[in-house]
C-alpha cells in the first residue's frame, strides 16, 4: 500500500455518518545527537489512519496491527521489481530496518496514524544524504514510504470506501518517491556530528525560518575553535539565508513555467523577469495570468493563431503484460479493444499460455508464481484477495487466467434472466449480522378540530421484518496435470457453468418466497385465504382469475384499514402457463367468449416466466417494488455479482500438497418479505 504525504483533505463517512478529514503529515522537528551510535535514524510516519488514495479505509483496529507488524522490519530501496524480489530481497536494497513502532491516536474525530524509526545503515549513506538534503530544503514530500500488506477487506456501498477488515501479513515498507496513504518523514533523530560550520549555520537558518521545527532542539556545537566574530557569523548566515531564498524562487519558477500553457517564447521572457532575484508568490501568479491574458486577447482579435506550436501527447503505450492479458481474454472469446491493442489472437492452449508467461513449459517446479512480463496496472477484474495501494501487480500466469475467467463469468452472469429484479428491492447491507426492517403503521381519517378545543395525539405502531444474508459458494481447482494435457476446452468452461450456478441459485431462491408460501413477519404465512392477508385464489389462470385477482389487490388495507387501491404490474407463471399468460394479457377479446367481448386485462400486467416455478397450476401476481414494497434481496457489501477470488502462493494450499491453482467463486445475500400486500398467488 503506497502512502502519501501530501494527501490532500478528503472527507469520509463513518459508520455514524461523521465526516473524517485525513490530515497531512509532516516534518516537525530536526534533532542532532551524536550519542546515539553509528548510521542515522529518522521518525517516520508509515501510514495514516482514515482513507487512501486508492480507496482503502484503515481504522483503528488496522493501524494497530500495522504497527504490531512493522516492528524490525527491513526497509529497502524502491519496491520489488520482480517476482523473484517479492520472495527474496536483494542484500543491496537493504537500507535499514524499523524500530519503536507505535501507534498514535489522532485528536477527536480524526484518524490517528502509525510512526515509526527508521534507523538508516551507514553503507546507505546516499539515502542519508538524500533525505537530509529534501528536509533542509523544506521538500520532504519528495520522498515517502510505501507499504505492501495482505489482508480482506470489504466495500462499503454508501461512500464506495474498501474498507479494512484484518491485516494477515507486511511484505515490506519500502522508501519510494510515489507513495499514497499519508507515509511521511517527520524528523531526523539523530545524525553525524561531523558536520562543517557551514553545515551547523545553514542548520541553524534552517530552525530559524521554519516553524515547524521547534527552537528548543538546537544543534550540537562544533569542538573546534571558531575564530570568526559574531558580526561576520551573523552576515554568513544572511549570505546563507538569501542563497536558499534565491533557490527557492529558482524552483518556484521553473515548476510554473514547466506548468503553464504559454508558448515558449513568453516563458522565456517571463524567465528574465524573474531570474536571479527574490520574488513573493503572488508577484510570479500576476505575471504568469497577465500573459495568459494577452495571449488569450491576442487569439479573439485573430492576431495569434495556435500559439505557434502543438501540446506534445504521449499516446498507444500498451506493456507487453497488457498484450499478453488481451490474449488470455481472446482465449476466453472477449471483445478486445483492437484500436489500442491491435489485432491480438488467442492463446491456443492452455500451456502455450502458461509457457508465455513463466518460459517454463515442463512445470517441473510445479506450477510457478513467476512472471517474464513483470508488471501489469491493476484490473478491476482480477481475481486478488489482497489489499495492494499499488496500481500495478506482478503478471503471473494464475493472476492473467484468473481476470480473464472473471470477465467471461461476470459476462456471463449478467447476461442470463433475472427478470425476479422487476418486482423485488435491492438493497446493499454491511454484514452478516440480523437486518431488520421496520414498518410503521398508519394515520387513519384525521379528526375534525372544533374551536378553542385542542388536537388529540396519536401513536404510530410499528413491526418488523428481518432475514440474515448467507454466503454462497465453490473451489474451483486447475490442476497441473490440466495444464500439461491442454485441456483448454475443459477451463473455457468454468466461468460460464460458474455464472449459471450462480444466477440459476439466486433466482430459485427469490421464487421460492412464491411457491413455498413460508411464515413472515407476523408468523402468518405469506398467502392465505381471508384474514389475515386475503392474497390467496382458488382459480385456474383465466380473464375472470386475473380480474379477481386484481381486485383482491386493490381492496388490501393499510393498518388504519383503509383501502391503498394496489395495481398489479407483473405476472408470474412457471413455463407450463407460458401461453395462456399470453392469451390472457394479449388477446382484444375475451378468451372464448361468443360475443366479442373486450378483454380488459389486455396489456393490463406484463408476464414473466419463471423456470424455477415448478408447479404447473400455480400463478402470482406482483406489485411494482416502487408503489409498495415486496420482497426484499440485501447484498452483502453491496456486492450483487458473484466475485471470484484466488490461491496462488507456491508455498500454500493445495498450489504446494498437490500441484493446484484454486478459484474460489462467492456470493453473499439474503432476503426476505416486506410486506405481503404487494404480492398476491391464483391457486
Amino acid at each position: 500500500m503506497n502512502q502519501h504525504p501530501h494527501q490532500a483533505e478528503e472527507p469520509l463517512t463513518n459508520a455514524s455518518q461523521q465526516p473524517i478529514t485525513i490530515t497531512e503529515a509532516r516534518i516537525i522537528e530536526r534533532l542532532a545527537d551524536a550519542s546515539v551510535g553509528a548510521g542515522h535514524a529518522v521518525r517516520v510516519t508509515v501510514i495514516q489512519g482514515g482513507r487512501s488514495k486508492n480507496g482503502f479505509v484503515y481504522d483503528q483496529a488496522a493501524l494497530r496491527q500495522i504497527a504490531a507488524l512493522l516492528e524490525d522490519t527491513h526497509a529497502y530501496a524502491d519496491h520489488s521489481r520482480s517476482e523473484a524480489d517479492l520472495q527474496t530481497r536483494s542484500v543491496r536494497d537493504v537500507v535499514g530496518f524499523y524500530h519503536d513502532a507505535e501507534y498514535i491516536a489522532g485528536p477527536a474525530g480524526q484518524p490517528g496514524h502509525v510512526d515509526a524509526t527508521l534507523h538508516i545503515f551507514e553503507a546507505a549513506n546516499w539515502l542519508w544524504t538524500l533525505i537530509n538534503e529534501a528536509c533542509t530544503l523544506g521538500r520532504p514530500e519528495l520522498i515517502g514510504l510505501s507499504v505492501d500488506l495482505f489482508g480482506a477487506w470489504q466495500v462499503n456501498e454508501a461512500t464506495g470506501a474498501k474498507e479494512i477488515s484484518a491485516i494477515h501479513t507486511l511484505n515490506s515498507c519500502d522508501v519510494v518517491t510515489r507513495p499514497s496513504a499519508g507515509g511521511a518523514f517527520r524528523r531526523i533523530l539523530h545524525a553525524e556530528s561531523s558536520l562543517s560550520e557551514g553545515e551547523h549555520l545553514m542548520a541553524e537558518q534552517h530552525n530559524t525560518q521554519t516553524s515547524e521545527i521547534t527552537s528548543s532542539t538546537s544543534i550540537t556545537p562544533i569542538d573546534a575553535p571558531i575564530t570568526s566574530t559574531p558580526s561576520v557569523a551573523t552576515q554568513e548566515i544572511d549570505r546563507l539565508r538569501e542563497e536558499l531564498q534565491c533557490q527557492r524562487c529558482e524552483l518556484l519558477l521553473e515548476r510554473r513555467l514547466s506548468e503553464s500553457i504559454l508558448p515558449e517564447p513568453v516563458k522565456t521572457q517571463v524567465r528574465g523577469r524573474f531570474q536571479q532575484r527574490l520574488f513573493e508568490e503572488q508577484e510570479l501568479e500576476h505575471e504568469l495570468s497577465s500573459a495568459l491574458t494577452m495571449m488569450a486577447q491576442l487569439t479573439r482579435d485573430g492576431l495569434v493563431r495556435g500559439h505557434g506550436y502543438e501540446k506534445a501527447s504521449i499516446t498507444g503505450m500498451v506493456s507487453e503484460a497488457e498484450k499478453v492479458q488481451a490474449c488470455f481474454d481472446a482465449m476466453f472469446d472477449l471483445e478486445i479493444d483492437t484500436g489500442r491493442l491491435g489485432n491480438v489472437h488467442g492463446f491456443t492452449s492452455i500451456r502455450e499460455a502458461y509457457a508465455r508467461v513463466t518460459g517454463d513449459s515442463s512445470l517441473q517446479g510445479g506450477i510457478s508464481g513467476s512472471s517474464l512480463l513483470g508488471q501489469l496496472p491493476m484490473s478491476p477484474f482480477g481475481p486478488t484477495g489482497f489489499i495492494s495501494e499499488a496500481d500495478v501487480t506482478t503478471a503471473s500466469f494464475s493472476y492473467l487466467l484468473g481476470s480473464s475467467m472473471n470477465k467471461r463469468l461476470l459476462k456471463d452472469y449478467q447476461a442470463w434472466p433475472a427478470e425476479w429484479m422487476k418486482f423485488v428491492s435491492i438493497v446493499p447491507i454491511r454484514d452478516f449480522k440480523q437486518q431488520s426492517r421496520v414498518r410503521m403503521s398508519a394515520f387513519g381519517s384525521l379528526a375534525i378540530v372544533p374551536e378553542d378545543i385542542p388536537y388529540q395525539s396519536i401513536t404510530l405502531g410499528d413491526s418488523a421484518a428481518t432475514y440474515v444474508a448467507q454466503k454462497r459458494g465453490n473451489l474451483v481447482p486447475i490442476s497441473r496435470e490440466a495444464i500439461i494435457n491442454d485441456d483448454l476446452h475443459a477451463i473455457k468452461q468454468i466461468p460460464g457453468k460458474l455464472a449459471v450456478a450462480a444466477a440459476y441459485t439466486l433466482a430459485e431462491f427469490v421464487y421460492g418466497f412464491l411457491a413455498n408460501n413460508p411464515s413472515i413477519y407476523d408468523g402468518q404465512p405469506l398467502f392465505t385465504t381471508g384474514a389475515p392477508h386475503n392474497n390467496l385464489g382458488a382459480q385456474a389462470l383465466s380473464t375472470l382469475a386475473l380480474q379477481q385477482g386484481v381486485t383482491a389487490m386493490r381492496e388490501q388495507t393499510n393498518f388504519a384499514g383503509k383501502r391503498i387501491g394496489l395495481r398489479p404490474r407483473y405476472l408470474i407463471v412457471p413455463p407450463e402457463l407460458e401461453w395462456t399468460s399470453m392469451v390472457v394479457t394479449k388477446s382484444a377479446g375475451v378468451p372464448g367468449s361468443p360475443n366479442n367481448d373486450i378483454n380488459p386485462m389486455l396489456g393490463y400486467v406484463q408476464p414473466i416466466v419463471s423456470p424455477q416455478l415448478t408447479s404447473a397450476t400455480q400463478w402470482f401476481l406482483a406489485a411494482d417494488p416502487r408503489e409498495i414494497d415486496t420482497i426484499e434481496v440485501g447484498f452483502v457489501g453491496g456486492q450483487v455479482n458473484p466475485a471470484l477470488f484466488i490461491q496462488d502462493q507456491p508455498m500454500l494450499g493445495l498450489n504446494f500438497t498437490q500441484d493446484v491453482l484454486t478459484f474460489k467463486v462467492r456470493h453473499e445475500y439474503g432476503s426476505c418479505v416486506t410486506d405481503f400486500r404487494g404480492l398476491y398467488r391464483g391457486v
